[in-house]
């Protein structure tokens, strides 16, 4: 009768041994589900860090006068040209409403 009891025990720390491997495995498959996710979002952070500096260059390049004026020229624009400029007069006030006096 003494041996129901240890048979007993034996297969609930049996059970809990293979439930423990169990959870060990799956936390260890998690792990590396993560560890594999942070490597493909530390590779997007390098490709966008990089194609920042990129268009930080290209903003720069553009914005000299040189590249505008090269732009403006393909575009058909041409440059300021003083005989051409027409200045319009201010458009009139118009007239103040008149205060009824009694």
């Amino acid at each position: 009768m003494s041996t129901v009891p240890l048979r007993l025990a034996n297969l609930v720390l049996c059970a809990l041994l293979v439930a423990a491997a169990l959870a060990l495995v799956s936390s260890q498959y998690r792990a590396r589900q993560l560890f594999a996710e942070l490597e493909v979002a530390q590779q997007e952070t390098r490709t966008l860090t990089t194609d920042g500096a990129q268009l930080r260059t290209d903003l720069g390049r553009a914005a000299q006068p040189a590249t505008v004026e090269a732009v403006a020229r393909r575009l058909g624009m041409r440059g300021i040209d003083p005989n051409r400029i027409v200045l319009l007069p201010p458009p009139a006030a118009p007239p103040a409403p008149a205060a009824d006096q009694p």
